[in-house]
This record gives structure tokens, C-alpha cells and sequence, in this order.
């Protein structure tokens, strides 16, 4: 494997790590730098552009207080990456998958399982 493909590979890895740690932060203000200004996230509720997540984060961070996420792997594919988390809240552990799909190193779409 190239120097090149490794590189891009751990930056897409970096990102997809430092976006749930800044949503561990509770702050949407930490996420937005992350994101493309078109970004789009499917979860329960579906979202579109920076304010939308912002609205989603902000619903999810209301509604979760004390939500955390923990990445367990991290599996990438040039531009894509899918992203093994357990989230918790309220005392309760869940396996989440997240899909990422990357612009120019910003999050331009997110679909969460």
C-alpha cells in the first residue's frame, strides 16, 4: 500500500475519531468544523446543512444528557468510513454503526444504525 493511501487512510480514521469526541463534548459548536456546509445525517430523525445537525445534535444531547460514545473500530475505504461505536445513556450500552462519507476531509454525510 502507497504512502499516500496510508496517509489518507489514518486521516479519514483521525476524523471519524475526533467527531465522536467532540460529540462527547456536548458542544455543537466543536462539531460544525467537522462538517461540510451541505452535510446530510439519516438516524432517527434525518438532517440537512450544519443547522439541521446542529437542531439534531442539540435534540439528541437534550434528550440523552449524559450520552457518550466510544469508537471500537473504525473500518475506512478512501473517502468512506464505518465507524463501530457503543453509545451510553441512562446506564444502558448500545452497538452502533455509523457510515461516514468524506469531502475534501470535512463529514458530507452520515447514516447511523
Amino acid at each position: 500500500m502507497s504512502q499516500s493511501v496510508m496517509t489518507e487512510r489514518l486521516r479519514v480514521e483521525e476524523a471519524v475519531t475526533r467527531f465522536f469526541h467532540m460529540c462527547n463534548s456536548h458542544c455543537p459548536g466543536n462539531v460544525a468544523p467537522l462538517l461540510t456546509a451541505d452535510v446530510e445525517l439519516t438516524a432517527e430523525r434525518t438532517a440537512s446543512g450544519q443547522e439541521g445537525v446542529h437542531s439534531y445534535l442539540v435534540w439528541l444531547w437534550q434528550t440523552y444528557p449524559d450520552l457518550t460514545f466510544r469508537v471500537e473500530h473504525v473500518l475506512v475505504d478512501g473517502p468512506a468510513a464505518a465507524a463501530e461505536v457503543t453509545a451510553e445513556a441512562q446506564g444502558e450500552r448500545r452497538a452502533r454503526c455509523v457510515i461516514f462519507h468524506f469531502r475534501d476531509g470535512l463529514i458530507r454525510r452520515m447514516r447511523w444504525y
